[in-house]
């Protein structure tokens, strides 16, 4: 029988780094919220760098993690058995791969079970850092509309104040609460996911939480709390089986954690005077006066590019990124969306070529060894779309002439995925927060492609824009009546 990971036995097959030392205690420096794949590909990874560079320097740096969703406990009970430890396995497009041993998550907590002691952690003044991964959904905030979504369950049931926090916001109201109160020391909340000016709308979403759940620290977190704006890069897709069958055959222990992703890493940073005494370059960090250029590089190049590609790749039939990115088809849309709608509307970043980096996404996009699904980048789109793809038809629209028909595609595409999907099993397989939704318009007597735009609360902001309908109903008849390489053929015709 395998040995399973764990400080032991990385000890006993001498995997530990040199100068790790397991004598750090909680609290540690970073508490972060949302350790998934990408938090331990990235953030996780790169403070590795950081230790395996300055051991004895920092021995008593490392990361609480806190998990809120109810099916996280599993995973969290798994690594907590693993006591933190878990591989990264990053692929070069041409094939490298390079195993690494993590040992930066210190203590993993979940809210269903641990909910005091993570009140203590960010209560503590050795905790300097709150960062985040809480996906586009997390943050409850209607960006069209730039307001917080009061109707959300989770939300309504944290505003009782009663039972275990459904939300992250009543964690912090609660937690930062306690901080006023046993130190009074400000604190660092650090975004690291893929939603444009995150550090703003975290803080939106969590001042208007506190309005109605806690008034009386909105002053305090106004004046103590820095809330930073990043970006982050890396794809991380889902970990197989077989992938951690292949590192058992590799280092002859059982990883039940095992994260697989790509070689590149990017973490952009918003210089604040709060991160002065943070060795985030050493990290591998960047730090920028704006980061908001390299948002909107990032979100409309290559997320709303790997959401083209997901789409257009199940349409034809693809089950895997890397294979649909190399069909003469799809990477001839890909390239002209990028080129004719996307380029258009980015600010110049100084040092940086778009199409260098167009290039280089096509690349990262074919990396075999990823294996990431077209399954994985079409869940959630209704959270990823309007963030990715919505803002590059808009600024089009601003224009004389405005070039949007590869935007408007991509959600026909998803319409039409969406229709089979219903078709097929009443969407079983669809994975999204608002499935409950979507199924529900579906299922509705004379449901057609002409209401989706009026129904669905994420596109309101294109609903009245005639063009964008008229394409939009064109492309779906399309799909809906013809061959899907037939109208991808079409469309490279008109573009």
């Amino acid at each position: 029988m395998a040995m399973v990971l764990n400080y032991h036995n990385a000890r006993l097959k001498g995997l530990l780094p040199i100068g790790f030392s397991k004598n750090a205690k909680p609290p540690y420096p970073i508490l972060h919220f949302g350790v998934g794949g990408f938090h331990r590909s990235h953030q996780a990874w790169a403070l590795q760098q950081l230790l395996n560079k300055h051991p004895a320097k920092f021995s008593n740096w490392g990361i609480t993690g806190v998990n809120v969703m109810p099916q996280d406990l599993a995973f969290v009970k798994a690594l907590r058995a693993q006591d933190g430890l878990y591989f990264v396995q990053r692929y070069a497009p041409e094939g490298t791969q390079t195993t690494e041993l993590i040992t930066t998550i210190k203590e993993i907590l979940h809210v269903a079970e641990d909910y005091d002691t993570i009140l203590q952690r960010i209560a503590s003044p050795e905790t300097k850092i709150i960062s985040f991964t809480i996906t586009e959904g997390g943050y409850n905030v209607d960006l069209s509309q730039n307001r917080f979504i009061w109707e959300t369950s989770t939300v309504q049931e944290d505003l009782k104040k009663q039972g275990i926090p459904k939300t992250v916001f009543r964690i912090l109201a609660e937690g930062l609460k306690l901080r006023k109160e046993a130190c009074d020391e400000g604190i660092v909340l650090l975004s690291c996911d893929n939603v444009q000016h995150n550090g703003d709308v975290l803080r939106l979403a969590l001042l208007e939480f506190l309005h109605r759940y806690d008034s009386s620290m909105i002053d305090w977190v106004q004046q103590k709390a820095a809330f930073i704006k990043t970006m982050v890069d890396r794809i991380t897709p889902v970990t197989t089986p077989q992938q951690k069958n292949d590192l058992l055959q590799q280092v002859d222990i059982q990883d039940n954690c095992l994260v697989v992703c790509e070689d590149f890493f990017q973490w952009v940073i918003e210089e604040h005077p709060a991160l002065a005494d943070f060795p985030l370059q050493e990290m591998g960090a960047t730090l920028v006066d704006d980061v908001a250029p390299f948002e909107e590089m990032k979100l409309r190049l290559l997320n709303g590019g790997h959401s083209l590609t997901g789409l257009l790749g199940d349409a034809l039939g693809y089950d895997r990124i890397h294979t649909a990115i190399k069909d003469t088809g799809i990477h001839s849309v890909y390239m002209h969306y990028c080129n004719k709608e996307v380029i258009p509307t980015l600010s110049f970043i100084n040092g940086v070529h778009y199409n260098d980096y167009v290039e280089q996404l096509v690349a990262r996009f074919g990396n075999p060894m990823i294996n990431d699904s077209t399954a994985r980048i079409i869940s959630g789109s209704t959270d990823k779309l309007p963030k990715f793809v919505l803002p590059v038809i808009w600024d089009q629209l601003r224009q004389n002439s405005p070039q949007i028909r590869i935007g408007v595609f991509i959600l026909a595409a998803w319409y039409y995925y969406l229709d089979r999907e219903f078709k097929k099993n009443q969407m079983r397989e669809v994975q999204d927060q608002h499935r409950d939704l979507l199924m529900q318009l579906f299922s509705e007597p004379g449901w057609e492609a002409s209401m989706f735009m009026d129904r669905v609360p994420m596109l309101h902001s294109i609903k009245d824009a005639p063009i964008v309908r008229e394409l939009f109903l064109q492309y779906v008849n399309d799909f809906l009546s013809r061959e899907a390489r037939a109208v991808i053929h079409q469309l490279l015709q008109q573009v």
